[in-house]
Order: C-alpha cells, then sequence, then structure tokens
C-alpha cells in the first residue's frame, strides 16, 4: 500500500540519523513519507546485490550465439525467476506481515501529526475499499482487527532482494510484498535482461505498487507476474484483476530511474512533462483504461529536483565494479540517493552506523522479548535461541536488524552485536551508555563499562585495543577519530 503525502519532504532539515534510518527499515509509512529519495535509494539497493547479479549465471538472456534473446522471451525467461517467490502471506500475524505492529502515536512523533493523520484517513477508506471489494482481502481485513482500532497497524515493512530471499530458511519460496517484487522486477529487468534504464518505471497508487516496461507493445509486472498487451486483455480473471488494481486507485507517483520522479501530489514533476503525457498514453494504450492520476497541464516542471540518475549496471562487468563506482558517488554527495542506498543495502561502511541502531529500536518482536529480560542471562538466551551464524547477507561487512535475526534464526557476530545491544537497551536492565565495538575480527557489545564477545558471550574489562567503530543510536567513533567521552 501506498499513502499519501500532501506536505513536501524536508530531507535535507530533518536529523541526518533519522532519515537514514527510514532507509534501513523502510516501512510503508518511511518509504511513503520521503518517497522522492528512498525509492530510488530502494531501487539502487537492489542493483548493488550479489544476489541479483548471480542471476546471470542461473540463467541466460542471450542464445548460443551470444545475441539476445527477443523482448518477450527475455520477459518470459525473467518471470521463470520469480517462481521462487510468492507475496508475503502470514495469516498468524497481522496484517499477514511478520515484522510486527507500529504505533500510529509514536509514527506522529516520528514522522508529523499532520502527515499521521492524513495517512491514517487514506488508510482508512482505501482498506474499507479494499474490503468491499473482496471480503477476503489481506489488507482490506485489517480494518476489522481490534489493533487497528487501538491506533496500531502493521509495520507492513519493505525488503530488499537479500531479505525476500532469507525468507526460503522459513517458508518453500522467497517473499515480498507488492514494493518489494516491482523493485526486484524493475533492477533484474536492467541487471538480467539488460533492458534500459530509461525503459524502466516503477508506478505507485494508493493500493498497490507495480511495474512498466515501455518496450515494444508495452510489459507490465505485477507482483510476481509478467503481463505482455495480449495478456492484459485476455479476460482472465487475474488479468481483469490486475487491470482493476493497477487503475482503480488514484496514482501516487512514477518513478523512472533516468528520468526522475512525478509526484502527483503535490502534482510536482522531475519527469519531463513532455515524456510524462507520452508515458500516461503509452499506459493507456496498454491497459484499455486510463489510470487515475492529475491532468499534466497542473503539474509543476521540478527538472533534477527530485533524485538523481541511477547509474547504468549496464556499464559494468562485475556487481564489485558497480559498488564500487556508487559507493564513490556517495562519498561526493552525502545527501543523495547514492547515500541512503548504502543503508538500504545494508552496508557498515556508512559514515553514520547509528541509523542502523535507530531503525533496531523499532523492531517489534525485539521489543517485545527484550520487556522480559531480567538479567544478563535471559539476554544471552535471546542470543543463544538463534541457532546458525550466517548473515542473511552473506556478509559481515553489511547488517541485518535484530527482528531478522530472530525470525530467519541466523546471524553473524555483527548481526548478533545489534541483536544484543537492541535487547540489552530495551529491557528493564537497560544501560543507556551501552555501545556496539566491533573489530576486524570481533564483535562486542559495552555494557556497564564491560565488553561482551557476542560470540563467546565471554566478559571482559578492558576495551578491546583493535576497535574500527563504536557506536550507539547517537554517536560513532571511527578508530582513525579517537574516543570522545
Amino acid at each position: 500500500m501506498q499513502a499519501v503525502a500532501k506536505q513536501r519532504s524536508t530531507i535535507t532539515t530533518q536529523d541526518p540519523i533519522e532519515l537514514r534510518s527510514r532507509a534501513v527499515s523502510l516501512t510503508v509509512l518511511e518509504l511513503d513519507v520521503n518517497k522522492e529519495i528512498l525509492i530510488p535509494a530502494y531501487f539502487l539497493a537492489n542493483l548493488l546485490s550479489p544476489a541479483l547479479w548471480r542471476w546471470r549465471q542461473q540463467r541466460r538472456a542471450f542464445d548460443l550465439k551470444g545475441n539476445l534473446l527477443s523482448e518477450k522471451r527475455r520477459c518470459r525467461e525473467l518471470e521463470r525467476h520469480f517462481r521462487r517467490y510468492a507475496f508475503t502471506h502470514y495469516p498468524e500475524h497481522p496484517g499477514g506481515d511478520p515484522w510486527g505492529l507500529l504505533f500510529f502515536p509514536e509514527e506522529e512523533k516520528r514522522l508529523g501529526k499532520e502527515y499521521i493523520q492524513q495517512v491514517r484517513q487514506e488508510y482508512d477508506q482505501t482498506l474499507r475499499r479494499l474490503l468491499e471489494t473482496n471480503p477476503e482481502s489481506q489488507f482490506g481485513q485489517i480494518v476489522l482487527q481490534d489493533y487497528y482500532q487501538r491506533g496500531y497497524f502493521p509495520r507492513l515493512r519493505n525488503e530488499i532482494i537479500d531479505v525476500m530471499d532469507a525468507y526460503n530458511r522459513v517458508t518453500p519460496k522467497g517473499s515480498g510484498k507488492c514494493a518489494a517484487l516491482t523493485m526486484l522486477w524493475a533492477a533484474a529487468l536492467c541487471v538480467w535482461a539488460r533492458f534500459p534504464l530509461e525503459k524502466i518505471y516503477i508506478i505507485g497508487n494508493k493500493a498497490h505498487m507495480f511495474g512498466f516496461l515501455d518496450e515494444g507493445d508495452g510489459h507490465l509486472f505485477n507482483n510476481t507476474k509478467w503481463f505482455h498487451k495480449v495478456r492484459i486483455h485476455n479476460a482472465s480473471e487475474l488479468s481483469e484483476f490486475v487491470r482493476m488494481i493497477t487503475t482503480d486507485a488514484e496514482t501516487m507517483f512514477f518513478y523512472n530511474p533516468v528520468w526522475g520522479m512525478c509526484r502527483c501530489y503535490p502534482k510536482e514533476s522531475g519527469i519531463p512533462l513532455d515524456h510524462l503525457r507520452y508515458l500516461f498514453r503509452r499506459l493507456e494504450e496498454f491497459l484499455g483504461i486510463p489510470l487515475k492520476h492529475p491532468d499534466p497541464a497542473a503539474i509543476r516542471s521540478l527538472p533534477g529536483t527530485c533524485c538523481s540518475a541511477i547509474p547504468d549496471p549496464l556499464r559494468f562487468d562485475s556487481v564489485e565494479a558497480y559498488q564500487q563506482h556508487v559507493f564513490a558517488l556517495a562519498q561526493q554527495r552525502p545527501d543523495s540517493v547514492y547515500d541512503y542506498a548504502r543503508y538500504a543495502f545494508r552496508s557498515l561502511n556508512v559514515p553514520l552506523p547509528q541509523a542502523y541502531v535507530r531503525a533496531a529500536l523499532r523492531d517489534y518482536h525485539t521489543a517485545q522479548r527484550a520487556a522480559t529480560v531480567q538479567s544478563l542471562d535471559d539476554a544471552f538466551r535471546i542470543l543463544e535461541s538463534v541457532p546458525d551464524r550466517e548473515s542473511i547477507f552473506h556478509s559481515r561487512n553489511r547488517v541485518a536488524l535484530p527482528d531478522e535475526v530472530l525470525f530467519f534464526r541466523t546471524g553473524s557476530d555483527r548481526d548478533r552485536a545489534l541483536l544484543l545491544f537492541t535487547v540489552l537497551r530495551q529491557s528493564p536492565i537497560g544501560d543507556l551508555d551501552s555501545e556496539i565495538v566491533l573489530t576486524p575480527d570481533r564483535s562486542y557489545v559495552r555494557y556497564r563499562k564491560q565488553w561482551i564477545d557476542v560470540e563467546t558471550l565471554m566478559i571482559q574489562t578492558r576495551e578491546p585495543s583493535d576497535a574500527m567503530v563504536v557506536f550507539n543510536e547517537q554517536n560513532a567513533f571511527l578508530r582513525s577519530e579517537g574516543r570522545s567521552h
């Protein structure tokens, strides 16, 4: 789902740690309030993932002579990749989503009272309409739940490919919601299928997100399915549902990695208006029904203000070379989408690792577990309940959030340090001065002036001499900078 954000985002004037923490957790509320930077950052984080680039070895986009397959053949082959994914639906969890609940009054403090009140009104209207259209709707059912009446709402967090793949640890398939699946389609259309970025669009309305490829007669990507022009008009139950869900709700944004973003409210576009009119015509010709969007004549052109162009992966031979290029751009432009993409990608090589702690302290299930902790042994038992030691990112240079570690039951020493810190910080025995301490080979949590090795759970009274970075939700100290308490 997408909510309405009537106000302009204030990316450069708000707390930079809080803003980057939104790129880490990517809840539906966060994604919408800062969509002009988080949508491209989210997309770019998928482009940076080795998990996506490995698709090139699993299935080829070329024939035996080295020629690219036809556009339809590439889309058909790409759809085979998506057979490994399902739409996230855990009936035993609120909204079918495993990441717990958020509390609207708390979100008002963080994201703004006016924005949240508008969101609640829009959600209520949209969810009730979904329920009326389909009484079995996963999201429509939310309005009937007691937690919804008490001001709570499913977090509906959006995952990058690595987290989507991690669902394989607990279910037969990878998993993602409409935004996650759309982002993966868009990234894979470029990295695997070799379509130009300027041909790829991400479109969000109040109830859904989907992708469109402006190639040939056009191609639409909805959750795990691909629709060419014939298939979208074959009058099947599925194609009619897809046409309904993509056209029935009011469109909130159009995003292209090269052209930029059009925010339908407040009617501002980084996409040139002539190109926007062309896109509207193409979509209407493809669907046979116009999307609900503002008249282009009412949209203000704001070229170059909504996002930065995404570097073209087709210019690079490897994911390592692509990462190096994007990370260099992030250093040169610290408030750009390149910078925010590093946090969505979960890289620990960032100037504000505090963002990971801010996001972790919002994790619902970890907070529930932490409330029961009365001693260090209680906290250690939570850590010991996670049996496996591999990161879902297959790297110690990236970090998983505590709820992910608990849900997927695996985590590197870096992941475990963030988990233990969060458990202790949220518990009745919390220490406000606690910190995470990372060395080249080990990870520690500083608690009550002692250092806990998260792998051995041994406690030492001296700080590790080879600490590279020390951080909590407020401060970070790099080895080269020294300590400053």
